[in-house]
């Protein structure tokens, strides 16, 4: 019972929808009891509308009623404003009703009073509040779901500014967080009415075409569910329930606008659903309804196996019929039903006679869910965890929008359902790897992690995952986080504990760096000392001051310096004793200068991603028709007109033998490319459909890959998508976690690297 334009609404008529559920005469007083008190303090009050305040938390109680939420919530629900806009007192709530009542008040003034004015400036403080407050106590959520949903219904009655700043949070945020929790009918009245206001033309568009396709849609799907109806009852005498179901104006828009549908080939805008007993019936009518028509490949999902992150669990298939109808159908039983409707809330629908502990559960909820632990995780992260082991920081902790992007990114936008080998799913952001899997089962786990079988085929760390994959992780007592895994791993919470890990490591090696350091001085000087005792050149050796001044010329900041790089096998005792140690002015150190002049050209190129071997001054260009990257194997080529020109090994353009002594050696000079990206060309070949581009674009987003180039040709003879596209990536390892992810997108037959 919800409408635009909320009429007035008695307590009496919330009581009697109270009354089908809830029956003991002592918690229908109490509920009373919070009325009359709520009444009485709102007294005088009024909304935008010019109705009586009371009305708004009268209706916010019966959209909970009609979720069958318990006694303490209505009256939460009652409650919800008398703290912020009445003389009411904490205490008072406590002593009138109790603590537990008095808290979730509490919880939902918290979050309200950001919601109320400067929603831009102080948008972050808000959602951490609202975040927080679902991590404690679920309910908290619950009620402001109710709440935003009733206000949403009086919104024209503020102006059209306002308006569509309600609107617009309602959408990205309460829509999303209904989604999350699986609360399926509040997320679709959120989405629905925010739509109308923000987009009141694409909404009237939409309207329009559902209304000029309804007809014929309803009785396509009436016919449907007679023949289906048949098949299951009197045939094969299951015990079903089958009803149609339709798709709220958003989801429809969505597709068309985002996914890149026509409105005339979304085939679930009607759908049949079909409610079971058992799991077992459940796949026994998949395999009846999939004899009687043909499936549509790649239109079969089973959640039941794999649930989504908001505890949604139904099969779903597609299906075509004889007469040219296409349509989709929905298979779950009565529970997952309840929960595909109003997911968290109908763990806490009301009991006769139960007596819980909310803490256990919110425990018990979130052993499901997979979302209250890992944000009060996020709340643990300190300042000190982030400060100066991020390149980016610039040596500042993390605030509280930083907190409210790894929220939002790890916990809203979850699109991976991955498997442990024992059946346990674990949700990950979409483009997620192997590391992250095996962080988010423990951290001890990522730490050691070399690897895992994915789908029974090992993989590396670097691997994306796909939902359905099944990840068996490996793991070496002798592994530890490098930090290569910040490329790799995709998880804020993964990252965190990889910075956190490296941090105390650089931390813990300073001292053990620096007593390294004094050994392999010692070593130096023993090795020296031996050598010019061997060679009896004692009566040789310059002054200390000399000594200094010949390190000072070929730039070693001091003695220590030098003898460093003489433990590191730069140089020989024999060299170092003649370089340094020896009054002697024979030609016999023009070699050694001559090395030191090389490594210090070397170490001048620095700035240059390719070093040439043997050669100075001649610029390397990376070749336009393999594009290389780092770190994979390459080849120079000494071109007439343009200098060097670096190609991968084995690009086809470079294997002429009448150009080998052209050929010369090179290497990715690691310092400078180690914080770079390069173009990098790759061919796809796909089915043609609608909104694959669209897909290939979003999952390239969510890697955070930027796209120099893309287009395609349709190659007629099957109906096949080539694409071509230049993107940039880091290095090799990154380009195959993008390769990855591309080749798991539907419809996507192959990707591999392309020749120019």
């Amino acid at each position: 019972m919800w409408k635009k334009n909320s009429p007035n609404i008695t307590f009496e008529e919330v009581l009697q929808e109270i009354k089908k559920y809830i029956f003991p005469k002592d918690k229908l007083e109490e509920i009373r009891k919070a009325y009359e008190y709520a009444e009485k303090q709102h007294r005088g009050q009024k909304r935008k509308s010019g109705q009586d305040f009371i009305i708004h938390p009268l209706w916010t109680a019966y959209f909970l009623a009609q979720w069958r939420m318990g006694t303490k919530t209505i009256i939460a629900g009652i409650l919800h404003d008398v703290l912020e806009d009445t003389p009411s007192t904490m205490e008072d709530i406590t002593q009138l009703f109790d603590a537990e009542i008095a808290s979730l008040v509490d919880g939902v003034t918290k979050v309200s009073y950001f919601a109320k004015e400067n929603r831009t400036n102080i948008k972050s403080q808000y959602l951490r509040k609202l975040y927080l407050s679902m991590a404690k106590d679920i309910r908290v959520i619950i009620i402001k779901l109710a709440d935003r949903i009733h206000n949403l219904s009086t919104i024209n009655f503020l102006k059209e500014e306002k308006q569509k700043i309600i609107a617009k949070e309602s959408l990205e945020i309460y829509s999303s967080i209904a989604h999350r929790i699986g609360m399926k009918n509040a997320t679709r009245i959120i989405q629905d009415r925010s739509f109308e206001i923000l987009m009141p033309e694409e909404s009237k568009k939409i309207h329009y075409l559902l209304e000029q396709s309804n007809d014929s849609l309803k009785k396509i799907i009436e016919n449907k569910i007679d023949e289906i109806k048949e098949l299951l009852t009197i045939e094969n005498n299951l015990d079903v329930i089958i009803n149609g179901r339709d798709k709220s104006t958003y989801s429809i828009y969505y597709k068309m606008n985002v996914v890149g549908k026509d409105f005339y080939d979304i085939h679930d805008i009607l759908a049949i659903r079909i409610i079971t007993k058992t799991i077992d019936d459940c796949y026994r009518v998949l395999g009846l309804i999939h004899q009687k028509y043909t499936p549509l490949s790649n239109r079969f999902k089973d959640f039941i196996a794999t649930p989504k992150n908001n505890l949604y669990q139904s099969l779903h298939t597609t299906l075509a019929s004889e007469d040219g109808a296409i349509f989709e159908v929905q298979i779950r039983t009565e529970e997952m039903h309840e929960i595909a409707e109003e997911g968290v809330a109908a763990h806490w629908k009301y009991k006769e006679g139960e007596n819980y502990d909310v803490a256990e559960k919110q425990k018990h909820i979130d052993e499901r869910l997979n979302i209250f632990k890992s944000i009060l995780d996020f709340e643990k992260l300190t300042d000190n965890d982030i400060k100066d082991i991020d390149a980016n920081s610039e040596g500042k902790g993390m605030d509280v929008n930083e907190w409210e992007k790894m929220v939002k990114h790890d916990l809203f936008s979850s699109l991976v359902y991955a498997l442990t080998p024992v059946g346990n799913v674990i949700t990950l952001p979409y483009g997620a790897t192997v590391l992250d899997f095996a962080y988010k089962i423990h951290s001890e786990i990522g730490e050691k992690t070399i690897g895992a079988k994915v789908n029974g085929s090992f993989s590396s760390l670097s691997t994306v995952l796909k939902s359905g994959d099944i990840i068996d992780v490996k793991t070496s007592s002798t592994q530890t986080p490098n930090i290569s895994w910040l490329k790799i791993a995709k998880t804020t919470s993964a990252l965190q504990k990889i910075k956190r890990f490296l941090k105390k490591v650089n931390e813990s090696d300073d001292d053990t760096i620096r007593i390294q350091n004094l050994e392999k001085i010692k070593y130096a000087k023993t090795k020296i000392d031996e050598h010019i005792k061997k060679h009896n050149l004692k009566w040789k050796l310059l002054p200390v001051e000399e000594q200094i001044n010949r390190v000072n010329e070929i730039n070693y900041h001091d003695l220590d310096t030098f003898l460093l790089d003489v433990a590191n096998n730069e140089f020989t005792p024999e060299e170092a004793v003649n370089l340094i140690y020896l009054d002697n002015t024979s030609n016999q150190n023009e070699k050694i200068i001559q090395k030191i002049q090389e490594k210090q050209h070397i170490k001048s190129k620095l700035k240059d991603d390719i070093i040439v071997q043997g050669a100075t001054g001649i610029k390397a260009t990376i070749s336009q028709c393999c594009m290389p990257i780092p770190f994979e194997n390459i080849i120079g080529y000494v071109s007439k007109t343009e200098g060097i020109k670096v190609h991968l090994w084995t690009c086809v353009n470079i294997q002429n033998e009448n150009i080998l002594e052209r050929k010369v050696d090179v290497e990715w000079n690691e310092e400078v490319c180690k914080d770079k990206t390069y173009e990098c060309a790759l061919a796809i070949k796909a089915f043609d459909r609608p909104g694959l581009l669209v897909d290939l674009t979003k999952s390239l987003n969510h890697l955070r890959i930027s796209i120099v180039n893309i287009n395609g040709k349709v190659i007629y003879s099957n109906e096949d998508l080539k694409i071509n596209i230049i993107i940039k990536v880091s290095n090799i390892d990154r380009l195959k976690q993008v390769m990855n992810a591309l080749t798991s997108i539907p419809d996507i037959k192959y990707v591999e690297r392309a020749i120019m």
